[in-house]
């Protein structure tokens, strides 16, 4: 149930207190002294009736302020998903494309990465180029890249070659679910060549998903990542002489 409550003004005398009849002070026109018509015009006659009022003034100090780019960076908050897929001159004006036009969509960031640079950059596409063509030496690089650069910006980053078809919905939904404070290693499991290192490793083919705590833990020593990864494929070690025979 709605009321509809209405109020008219009345120019009759305000009795202040109520108690035993008792009076208040009245000004002209049966008014309480002090009190105004709603719809009149305060004249300077009716000022001398007003208390006196001293505006106080507050100087204003101006703060400075940085203000952040973005309101994640400011609130501490990350984004879910960086997708990096890893394309080449030959193949990112064709294979490249047609990944972008795939996934782009359906998904916040996708970073191309590249050993030798391209004259010409694909329209609508992000593209690093880390100066040399060698499938390992651009997997490292840009793992580097992505611990300079993106690695407090994001949970989780997809990485792929630009030849594997990507479900991007499938891979969204997937980071939906994972918490963020797992080390996460996770695509197709594949056998080390040789069978000699115990573990497995995730075929880059496919593409694998690593999780930002996992990362955090080469971002301290990249170069005995690099070591590692050159002594278990290749029995080679760091020498700081060598002689030529």
């Amino acid at each position: 149930m709605r009321l509809l409550l209405s109020v008219s003004w009345t120019e009759e005398a305000c009795y202040l207190g109520g108690r035993g009849g008792q009076e208040g002070a009245v000004g002209r026109e049966g008014l309480p002294k002090g009190a105004r018509k709603p719809s009149s015009i305060l004249t300077g006659n009716d000022a001398e009736s007003e208390e006196d009022f001293e505006p106080r003034i507050v100087p204003y100090k101006q703060v400075n302020r940085v203000q952040a780019k973005y309101i994640s960076t400011e609130l501490g908050m990350r984004e879910r998903l960086f997708v990096g897929v890893l394309t080449s001159k030959n193949t990112i004006s064709t294979l490249g494309v047609a990944v972008n036009r795939t996934i782009s969509h359906h998904l916040d960031t996708v970073v191309f990465f590249t050993g030798m640079r391209n004259r010409k950059v694909p329209h609508g596409m992000f593209v690093v180029s880390h100066g040399d063509e060698r499938l390992i030496w651009n997997m490292f690089q840009t793992i580097r890249y992505i611990l300079d650069h993106y690695i407090n910006e994001y949970d989780w980053f997809y990485l792929v070659q630009d030849d594997a078809y990507t479900e991007a919905d499938r891979i969204r939904a997937l980071v939906d679910h994972l918490s963020m404070d797992r080390e996460l290693y996770m695509g197709s499991p594949e056998e080390f060549i040789g069978g000699e290192m115990e573990g497995k490793y995730c075929y880059g083919g496919f593409g694998y998903l690593l999780s930002r705590t996992l990362l955090l833990r080469l971002h301290a020593r990249p170069d005995e990542w690099l070591g590692r990864c050159i002594i278990d494929y290749t029995s080679a070690n760091c020498v700081s002489e060598y002689e030529v025979g």
